[in-house]
């Protein structure tokens, strides 16, 4: 089935002019990357406002900032529609591909894997597929028409055993099953406690963390995931710009959302040149006529 996404922007500080190479980044890694892993097909678009989006779009919104103070979240409308936030920040790309990504594989946010628990004693577990999460900080992402995108794990990522020759992620970073990359987290749910645990990783440095019971009435298993994990989500924030990318800020703007006019890199001027040989082509032709 093909699935169709709409990015807007509803912050005054990215134009539909930003945007949209924004989504034509994600498009083409989803397209070329992401859709021929995980089997699944989506056009993505921009749109100037909420009101030009056509009937049937799962939205995609980027905002000055999110009440929770998060980066980024996965919620879902009156009709049961996946929808997702992404706030004003320092690579925000990055976080609107993570975004599109784990919508598309999850839409309502409630998928699980079942496996081994990585706490001891712990037995069997259920894990969130959030395919961005263990890889989301920014020194993990790639470039896609010189967009810097979020890396993602492959559906061999839950395999029981490490095997020779396979791909746990796309970028390679990921290197064996429920591997967990800095700044990134896993999540999952044991049916025994009815709580979520996480196992998070900073550096050297392991932790698993108990999050507690998830409600009855929790929206979905990802929501109540997000709502415990922002400060793991700020991870991505804080990678560095890559020079030569698009749309890379030196801030987090959550809190004071305003983007200085952007300094033109190589990528902008060899758009532009592209851009002057085809009007130079285009006056030919019309003086031709």
């Amino acid at each position: 089935m093909l699935l169709h996404i709409a990015l807007v922007s509803i912050t005054n500080e990215v134009t539909l002019a930003q945007l949209a190479p924004i989504s034509a980044a994600i498009q083409k890694q989803i397209s070329r990357d992401f859709g021929p892993m995980w089997n699944v097909e989506a056009t993505v678009d921009a749109f100037g406002k909420l009101e030009d989006v056509p009937v049937g779009y799962w939205h995609v919104l980027l905002q000055d900032e999110i009440s929770s103070g998060a980066a980024g979240l996965h919620k879902r409308d009156d009709n049961k529609q996946p929808f997702a936030l992404v706030a004003l920040t320092t690579n925000w790309p990055v976080f609107m591909s993570h975004e599109v990504l784990e919508m598309l594989v999850d839409p309502q946010g409630t998928l699980t894997r079942a496996g081994n628990s990585l706490k001891a004693g712990q037995g069997r577990v259920e894990y969130l597929i959030e395919v961005c999460d263990p890889c989301q900080a920014s020194e993990f992402a790639y470039s896609v028409n010189s967009v810097m995108v979020s890396d993602f794990y492959t559906p061999q990522y839950f395999d029981p055993v490490k095997s020779s020759g396979v791909r746990y992620s796309f970028s390679g970073n990921v290197r064996g099953p429920r591997e967990v990359l800095d700044g990134g987290y896993l999540s999952w749910f044991d049916p025994q406690t009815r709580h979520l645990f996480q196992l998070e990783v900073d550096g050297k440095k392991k932790s698993i963390t108990n999050r507690g019971e998830v409600p009855f009435g929790a929206e979905s298993l990802r929501a109540f995931s997000d709502s415990v994990s922002t400060h793991r989500r700020d991870a991505v924030i804080k990678g560095s710009s890559r020079r030569g990318l698009q749309l890379s800020a030196a801030t987090d703007y959550r809190k004071n959302a305003s983007l200085d006019k952007p300094k033109l890199t190589a990528v902008d001027n060899a758009q532009a040149a592209q851009a002057r040989n085809l009007r130079v082509q285009l006056e030919k032709l019309t003086k031709a006529k």
